[in-house]
């Protein structure tokens, strides 16, 4: 009697949790997924609902470690001369570009802006850019938590907000939310630019249709299965709205998400 209980109570818990897998599963829906040029790693088109039962877009690069970075900024002073995204990667033959950090209405960077080991801009008080995207001797991308850990590199530029720090949402984001009616709006929907590691170290590209920072940040930390991998360690805001831009240099048919406007600085990946 004991042995069958234990068969049924077996039964039902795999039912319990083959139901929780697929409630998973139908938070999103890998559209398409495309081997990367030069075997960089993929590409992935993703679908998923936030919360609110919104629809959202994520087009991300997965990247191995055989890719190497490079920080770019437009040398023109005057934001209608400036080149769009796909000219750029074309001209320069990058296989992956996405827009970069922020800028002020004169067309210079927002923040701590250093090219090339040349200090353009130095680091700006605010409470949204806290962080750090920084290319080190290896061509390799980090992001750092701190300001202040980009001080001595070559080629960084201050970012934020962070938004998954130590694979957890950061614990911020709901604060500087309610903190003003403008990061109200900054925290509503609007299309994102943004990069993420891995705790493998793969390196994250990512662009997205309009959705929430909050909504956006959740999806990283509870589904990293969506992009194939284990655990998203860190990632950060870059510029979005209408500066989100992203250039796949496909060999058929190039993806391009089009920037709207002329953006100061770009990442860009061979």
């Amino acid at each position: 009697m004991r042995l069958q209980l234990r068969k049924i109570i077996g039964i039902l818990l795999a039912i319990i949790l083959n139901s929780s897998a697929i409630a998973v599963e139908e938070n999103f829906h890998v559209i398409t997924k495309k081997t990367l040029p030069h075997q960089l790693g993929i590409f992935k088109e993703i679908e998923f609902s936030t919360a609110n039962h919104q629809t959202s877009t994520i087009y991300a690069a997965i990247l191995n470690q055989h890719y190497r970075a490079r920080l770019h900024q437009h040398e023109s002073k005057i934001q209608f001369f400036a080149d769009y995204l796909d000219e750029l990667s074309r001209h320069n033959d990058f296989v992956i570009g996405i827009n970069g950090g922020f800028y002020q209405p004169n067309f210079t960077p927002a923040g701590l802006f250093i090219y090339q080991g040349k200090m353009i801009k130095p680091a700006a008080r605010s409470s949204l850019l806290k962080t750090c995207v920084a290319i080190n001797k290896n061509h390799k991308i980090t992001l750092e938590t701190h300001l202040d850990q980009c001080a001595n590199t070559d080629n960084a530029m201050q970012a934020g907000p962070l938004l998954i720090q130590n694979g957890k949402v950061n614990i911020n984001l709901k604060f500087m939310q309610e903190k003003s009616p403008s990061m109200k709006d900054f925290f509503s929907p609007h299309k994102r630019t943004l990069l993420a590691i891995t705790n493998e170290n793969q390196l994250l590209m990512i662009v997205t249709s309009p959705v929430m920072l909050g909504d956006l940040a959740n999806f990283l930390q509870n589904y990293p299965q969506a992009f194939g991998v284990s655990k998203i360690k860190t990632a950060i805001n870059l510029d979005g709205g209408s500066s989100t831009g992203m250039y796949v240099r496909f060999p058929d048919e190039p993806f391009y998400f089009h920037e709207l406007k002329h953006v100061k600085t770009f990442i860009f990946v061979n």
